[in-house]
């Protein structure tokens, strides 16, 4: 009898108690534990989505977002066909250790990758990334209590977990997401920028460097395939400025000057994180990347690119680029007369230029030659503001008629590089 009333007594615990819960082993999947995973798969996904232009950076920043992305995501199928207290510490730990190296890249910077110890921006993809593993964090600590996983999941966690997926898919479609991996492109843009020729946009010393064909057949002439717009622009003459703009744009020029003058050397620039990316171009010199990119608000004390007068440890600092990711140009510099522009189709691996930009290479024979393909860059204005390097074409020249091949010639390679130097 008393076994009979001892089972008696545990039959109601099989049945729904009325409040919409249930006990434990009974309750399916909960409401928390869908949202939970839901987070973890959609910062899942977006680590998946970078893993690729983070390899080409490094090999452990790339090995890293994968490394994330399989742990969220096996965490999302674990929280929800078994939550246990090992499983939801590890959500836990992984999301902590996730957000942390973030913080850490966007502060000290990571010790390795192209831009080590180099903070990036943040963007609306990795800051929203971060919101989601925050959320998980918090989510899973209410799930070690039992009576948060009795919830049943119901019509409106339904909904939060379309929703969320909803805004993960659509920051990975996002611009802000391009511009991850232009900035997790920025490499191959700025590439592009230091490989462009002068053929598109003036005389250096009264001669047009006419570039060769590239290994894939891009013709001499480029002017049909680049920003025609933006060529007109830079090749516009200065207009008088007013005596407040003239102001203004003389402190901003003092400001780049300093900045360019605290690194006089290839050597001080890379010893401050700074790397050499393209080569050497008669005209643009060689760009030497930090992190700093002009989205929104322009900065003169944050130039994205030192440029120098080769690449060897004592080539002299000669100017600064600006970069910007945004869908037009920033306002930049005091007054119309800093002329942004943008260049087409970059291919480019890594720190090497593997076709000369805006040429007619195709994104199909850029990834033959095992490069990444930029079909538009951002926008970019030179600034030669070092004192004797100063060009005759403008201080915001695209070209500076003062930085020839180390022989004194225009002979260059098949992208535009001077050999050699």
């Amino acid at each position: 009898m008393a076994q009979v009333l001892t089972q008696a007594t545990r039959a109601p615990a099989n049945r729904p108690n009325g409040r919409g819960r249930t006990p434990d082993g009974l309750a399916g999947v909960g409401f928390v534990q869908w949202i939970v995973a839901a987070l973890l798969v959609g910062s899942g996904v977006v680590h998946f989505a970078l893993a690729a232009p983070h390899f080409g950076e490094a090999t452990a920043l790339g090995a890293g977002f994968l490394l994330a992305g399989w742990a969220q995501i096996g965490l999302a199928v674990a929280v929800v066909l078994r939550p246990s207290r090992a499983v939801l510490s590890a959500i836990i730990v992984v999301s902590a250790a996730c957000i942390a190296a973030w913080a850490v890249s966007r502060t000290s910077g990571l010790p390795f990758g192209a831009g080590a110890g180099h903070s990036e921006n943040v963007t609306v993809v990795d800051g929203m990334t971060v919101a989601m593993e925050g959320a998980a964090i918090a989510l899973t600590a209410l799930l070690f209590s039992s009576v948060v996983r009795r919830y049943r999941a119901s019509s409106p966690a339904l909904v939060i977990v379309f929703g969320i997926l909803m805004i993960t898919s659509a920051l990975i479609a996002s611009p802000s997401a391009r511009a991850h991996g232009g900035a997790a492109h920025v490499d191959a843009a700025v590439s592009g920028a230091a490989g462009a020729t002068a053929h598109d946009h003036a005389a250096l010393s009264g001669q047009e460097i006419s570039a060769s064909a590239s290994s894939v057949g891009a013709p001499a002439d480029t002017a049909t395939t680049a920003h025609a717009h933006d060529i007109a622009a830079e090749a516009t003459p200065d207009v008088p400025l007013d005596p407040a703009t003239r102001a203004q744009l003389a402190d901003q020029l003092t400001i780049a000057r300093q900045v360019a003058l605290q690194f006089p050397t290839a050597a001080s620039a890379e010893a401050a994180g700074y790397h050499q990316v393209g080569g050497y171009f008669p005209g643009t010199g060689a760009h030497y990347v930090g992190r700093n990119l002009t989205n929104g608000v322009f900065d003169a004390s944050k130039p994205l690119a030192l440029l120098y007068d080769g690449t060897s440890p004592t080539s002299q600092i000669v100017g600064v680029m600006y970069y910007s990711l945004g869908a037009t140009a920033p306002e930049g510099f005091a007054g119309p007369n800093d002329h942004w522009h943008r260049h087409s189709n970059a291919c480019t691996r890594g720190a090497t230029v593997l076709s000369r930009p805006d040429s007619d290479i195709t994104q199909e024979q850029c990834t033959a030659l095992g490069g990444n393909f930029t079909t538009t860059t951002g926008w970019m204005v030179h600034a030669w503001v070092v004192p004797s390097w100063e060009s005759p074409l403008g201080v915001f020249s695209h070209e500076n008629p003062n930085l020839l091949c180390g022989d004194g010639t225009l002979n260059t390679d098949t992208v535009g590089r001077c050999q050699g130097t």
